[in-house]
């Protein structure tokens, strides 16, 4: 069950990025210095890498959820602790990973969005790796404190519970803290080679935002 509500998070936070970039469609108030088909094509490589992450967490999703469930009738005490807990990672990944896969498809969603929306759409996917890779440390400090209490447990079900969930977290919140932080990477340096001349000229004031343009 804690494995399940701690990966809801991370379906929880890919909604909210969806959302985002529905909302950022309004007109921006900066002047449109970037031309729209550099945008457009910005937005749809922006697109392909999301593609390619949720395809690879597809397919671990996938090979967890197979293997899991065949060894799990398969196993007995912690082992089996162990596949079912990686069971369970696997469908509620698989979901989050289909579901972007589906939207990364949607290749409209990428299109006419303006200089202003698109920095902010930017800005919400690298918020989100960032976020979830934070969330890979505690998935991973929880596995290794549930597998370190199991020696103090005296109930042999309760320790391969603890045990084997414990090692179950280690090994997805390891994969996911290298997904993750994986994407951050991949998507700030899309940023950085495409977008940074520009938005280097932007400049929070008192009152809201300025925009200086180099020439």
């Amino acid at each position: 069950m804690r494995t399940l509500l701690l990966s809801i998070l991370l379906f929880s936070s890919y909604l909210a990025t969806a959302q985002l970039w529905d909302t950022t469609r309004a007109a921006s108030p900066f002047k449109q210095y970037v031309p729209q088909q550099q945008l457009d094509a910005f937005n749809l490589r922006q697109l392909e890498i999301n593609k390619t992450g949720m395809y690879t967490l597809s397919a671990w999703a996938l090979g967890n959820l197979l293997y899991g469930v065949v060894a799990t009738s398969l196993t007995h005490g912690e082992a089996q602790f162990f596949h079912g807990s990686n069971t369970i990672w696997g469908a509620v990944n698989l979901v989050i990973g289909a579901t972007g896969v589906a939207s990364s498809y949607q290749h409209h969603r990428a299109m006419n969005l303006s200089f202003g929306a698109t920095i902010l759409h930017q800005h919400g996917e690298e918020k989100l790796f960032l976020i979830n890779g934070a969330l890979d440390f505690a998935y991973i400090g929880a596995g290794a404190a549930m597998w370190g209490f199991s020696d103090r447990v005296a109930n042999q079900r309760a320790r391969n519970v603890f045990s084997g969930g414990g090692k179950s977290f280690l090994m997805q919140g390891g994969f996911l803290l290298i997904f993750d932080w994986s994407m951050y990477i991949a998507q700030s340096q899309h940023a950085y080679r495409n977008l940074n001349r520009y938005t280097s000229g932007l400049a929070y004031t008192g009152n809201g935002i300025s925009y200086t343009l180099a020439f």
